[in-house]
């Protein structure tokens, strides 16, 4: 009666867990009890239950476990990747600033003494500068929320490894002991998945049922023990560093160790795309300014002065495209623009301005070869192509890690049909059980009265 008794709890157990979250379903093993020699004879001693035992394959779960490192980071490379080509419209933005830019210079290459036209040059030149400010603003902004997403992370992972810590020292005490610790090795199962999204963990099984987790070759559980994580400090860039700190307190900086999941793809987004493009701006502006400067400087102003900068100039790459401003001389005068190519052809001379509009179709040596129109379409071109690659690697990942887990609850799923059915058998098995203990009441009943 206590073995049918254990098998009907087991079959409540997993039906009200049927929609739990990497709950395994679980089996009772009933053997037949040792038989018990009475008379000469091997008596029956009825059944004993040998095991609860929880059905998994092992095999599907380490699939798992490396399908959510995976997942995690493609899903948050997508993310990331996705945030940046919103910076780089198709249309407008700097591409269309700079288009609108040479054409007032055309305009003005076609009327050089038009102070109309001077003074659309100077404010396409103000849209150019602050539309190539606002792009790098968005660059940085983006790599600072990548930077929070990753101190956030960080406060998850450590509440991870500390609970996984408790989960192996639970389980080993349970089990030590004859116990079945199968609902905390299901919740110690989920949380590995959790933290191989996270970090792109290594786990590995021990022989006393715990679990060793590594990353990088860093150890981050090992039986009772756990590492911990910090971001509080701040590197050469101002951006998090992702400080280890082992489970002896030895602390230094992982942030090139942890390579996979959500915290690896945040890292690389952060440190390697994000700057590459915010780089590839700044080099953009750095060479737009110095032609621009260097070919204005050849011609004369509508006074008949030499030209001077029509931008400000810029010293170093690091940083160019959040400075780029026109000459406040220039700004205030528009004169001062330098359309003519000699002093004593104003004011109908336009040779530099028609020089300055050339610029347009001229490559650089610094920009790889390209013009400055082509170096930023081949940017944003860049920045599409890294999208598209990231979502159909996130879509590849979860279509994997769809079909793992449907394999895994294909196993270790409850059905609740077949459970409903077990429930009726071990019902029927109760039932005769408590029958045939009454019947031998009954008969030991009579007995005593027969005897008395």
């Amino acid at each position: 009666m206590k073995a049918q008794q254990l098998a009907l709890q087991t079959i409540g157990h997993n039906i009200a867990n049927s929609t739990t979250p990497g709950f395994s379903r679980q089996r009772v093993d009933l053997v037949s009890a040792h038989p018990s020699l009475e008379g000469g004879v091997f008596v029956g001693q009825g059944v004993d239950v040998e095991a609860v035992t929880r059905i998994v394959d092992r095999f599907v779960e380490a699939e798992l476990l490396g399908l959510n490192g995976d997942a995690g980071y493609s899903e948050t490379e997508s993310k990331a990747l996705d945030s940046i080509q919103e910076i780089f419209p198709l249309s407008g933005g700097v591409n269309g600033a700079l288009s609108e830019f040479f054409g007032a210079l055309s305009d003005l290459a076609n009327n050089p003494a038009g102070l109309a036209e001077r003074i659309s040059v100077i404010a396409k030149a103000r849209g150019l500068s602050e539309s190539l400010a606002q792009t790098r603003q968005l660059l940085t902004s983006a790599q600072q929320n990548l930077d929070h997403d990753m101190q956030s992370t960080v406060e998850r992972v450590n509440l991870v490894l500390a609970q996984i810590a408790g989960l192996n020292k639970q389980i080993a005490f349970t089990e030590v002991g004859g116990e079945f610790a199968n609902d905390f090795r299901d919740r110690r199962q989920t949380l590995l998945q959790e933290i191989t999204n996270l970090m792109g963990a290594t786990v590995r099984d021990d022989t006393n049922g715990q679990v060793t987790v590594t990353v990088g070759g860093l150890l981050l559980v090992g039986t009772d023990r756990y590492a911990s994580f910090q971001a509080d400090d701040v590197n050469l860039a101002g951006l998090h560093a992702l400080t280890y700190v082992s489970p002896d307190g030895t602390s230094f900086d992982a942030s090139t160790l942890v390579t996979g999941g959500k915290i690896g793809s945040l890292l690389n987004a952060r440190d390697n795309a994000m700057q590459d493009m915010i780089e590839r701006v700044d080099l953009f502006a750095k060479n737009l300014v110095d032609e621009v400067n260097a070919r204005h400087a050849l011609g004369f102003d509508l006074i008949g002065n030499a030209g001077g900068n029509l931008f400000n100039p810029i010293a170093a790459v690091a940083g160019a495209a959040a400075t780029v401003e026109v000459d406040a001389a220039l700004a205030a005068d528009p004169r001062l623009i330098a359309a003519a190519a000699a002093p004593d052809a104003l004011p109908g001379d336009n040779r530099n301005a028609l020089a300055l509009v050339d610029l347009r179709s001229t490559t650089l040596g610094a920009l790889g070869g390209q013009t400055l129109e082509d170096y930023f379409l081949a940017l944003v071109g860049d920045v599409g192509v890294q999208v598209e690659g990231a979502q159909r690697r996130f879509e590849f990942q979860q279509e994997l890690l769809t079909r793992t887990q449907t394999r895994r609850e294909s196993v270790s799923g409850v059905n609740i049909d077949e459970e409903m059915t077990k429930l009726i058998q071990f019902q029927r098995a109760f039932e005769a059980s408590s029958l045939l203990v009454r019947s031998a009441d009954e008969m030991y009943q009579a007995l005593i009265e027969m005897a008395g």
